[in-house]
């Protein structure tokens, strides 16, 4: 019997899980529970090892290409990985990897896996099972038993029997995250499943299909994998042909139209660990009904989640609360709330913050001197520029003087005041007025260099002379 390809899927943010899930570092790389746990992704790729299976293929933003690495060889696994230059939604994703493996195997197989669920249960079974009808046309989704009405779920409506397919059912209709009563009515109904966002097909199926709904994402998609570059670490899909794909989920585009579509029930537990409230949910927790993650201590608490990342933190008197402690940032919320974390990182993305995107590193205690007065590139009576080399991890602390202009000659920093906290990539440039304190942190992992210029107050008005104007020329 045909062996199948698993396709880890790495797309999506997880901004339900801030502070943990960041725009860089998203909620599919990290850890799923103690600090020993694998992450997500490492546990979808464990999961479909083995025999039947060939070696995973992994579709992810290339910005991600060396956390997949890393995260590959801890648990000694060699993949396909493809690179996207941009997300356009699972649709043009699968179909990337579909045209990847059909040039190498006509007759493969593929079995699509989010990289950011929790599976406890004998799902390959079932997978196994199903590889015939696939063979045979079938576009193969995977729906589990609802335990109860959730509204942020997608859901399908069994059809009854294919004769021809034992186990396998087909598909009466798709129900997209209905309102609490229409779930409620689905549940009862019985004969409702959650759609678990796992879905098996030949590669050459769902190319024959999504050809017939969007030709032009189809072709376009085949053009860029054609015209992809094979890096050391994988394909890297052509950008200018694959931004142009129709940016939509593989479920809209092909399985809600599609002829061939069928259900396989599954009976495992199952979740795709969207909040703070899912992720207390999935673990396990002590008499108190506490789940306790890293250095934490609970008093005279009951059924709270406690996760710290590094450093201790203690709770008193405790009840139904969520604390999610990182080095840079701290969540504090209640079971049930935690839907509504995705609005803080929508408002940090909208407010430029850079806790949106990533994780900082907690700064040293010493800060990186400036270069001595001697090794200024310029000094007069009016103003003197300097320069100065921020190492990755460290910081540099301006105290509150006269008017200076900061200029980000190599690298990024991140600058903060009492009163604001920006990103600054190389050459960009910003005032600091006069009797502010300012920290410019390097949270990259490459050296950064900044010219500062410091004005007096005295001269800040008075026009500076030829030879002064031409040495600010070179910095703006």
């Amino acid at each position: 019997m045909t062996n199948i390809y698993p396709l880890i899927i790495c797309g999506g943010n997880g901004t339900r899980l801030w502070p943990v899930s960041r725009t860089q570092s998203p909620k599919q790389f990290q850890k799923v529970g103690e600090a020993d746990s694998l992450t997500f992704f490492q546990s979808a790729v464990e999961r479909h090892r083995g025999q039947g299976y060939q070696p995973p293929v992994i579709v992810s933003a290339i910005r991600h290409r060396e956390t997949i690495a890393s995260q590959l060889a801890e648990i000694n696994c060699t993949a396909d990985v493809i690179h996207e230059p941009m997300g356009r939604n699972t649709g043009p994703a699968v179909l990337a990897a579909a045209f990847h493996l059909v040039a190498r195997n006509p007759d493969a197989l593929m079995v699509v896996i989010p990289a950011d669920h929790v599976i406890e249960g004998d799902l390959n079974s079932t997978i196994m099972a199903m590889r015939l009808p696939a063979m045979a046309g079938q576009i193969i989704t995977f729906g589990i038993k609802p335990r109860y009405a959730e509204t942020g779920f997608g859901y399908i409506t069994d059809g009854g029997p294919f004769i021809e397919f034992p186990g396998l059912r087909k598909v009466d209709r798709f129900v997209e995250k209905p309102p609490t009563r229409k779930a409620r009515l689905l549940v009862e109904s019985n004969i409702a499943y959650w759609a678990s966002g796992i879905s098996m097909f030949a590669a050459r199926t769902i190319i024959e299909e999504y050809r017939k709904f969007d030709r032009f994402t189809a072709d376009i998609v085949e053009q860029a994998v054609a015209q992809g570059l094979h890096a050391p670490d994988g394909l890297e899909l052509n950008a200018e042909l694959f931004g142009q794909a129709i940016s939509a989920p593989t479920e809209s585009m092909v399985f809600e139209k599609t002829t061939r579509i069928s259900l396989a029930p599954l009976d495992v537990n199952w979740s795709d660990v969207g909040s703070w409230t899912a992720m207390y949910g999935i673990s396990k927790s002590n008499e108190q009904g506490n789940v306790l993650q890293g250095d934490v201590i609970a008093v005279e608490s009951t059924d709270c989640m406690v996760r710290s990342t590094s450093r201790l933190v203690t709770v008193v008197g405790l009840k139904d609360i969520i604390v999610i402690d990182t080095p840079d940032a701290l969540l504090v919320t209640r079971v049930g709330h935690c839907q509504s974390v995705k609005k803080v990182a929508e408002y940090l993305k909208a407010g430029k913050r850079v806790e949106a995107e990533k994780h900082l590193a907690a700064a040293p205690a010493a800060s990186i001197p400036l270069r001595k007065p001697s090794d200024a590139l310029f000094e007069s009576a009016g103003f003197q520029i300097k320069t100065a080399r921020i190492s990755a991890g460290a910081s540099l602390d301006l105290a509150a003087g006269p008017h200076r202009e900061v200029l980000i000659a190599s690298g990024e920093v991140i600058m903060s005041t009492a009163q604001s906290f920006s990103l600054l990539h190389t050459g960009q440039r910003i005032d600091v007025e006069g009797e502010t304190a300012v920290t410019l942190y390097n949270a990259s992992q490459i050296e950064a260099e900044v010219v500062l210029l410091t004005m007096h107050q005295a001269e800040r008005a008075v026009k500076p002379a030829p030879e002064t104007a031409q040495v600010v020329a070179l910095y703006a």
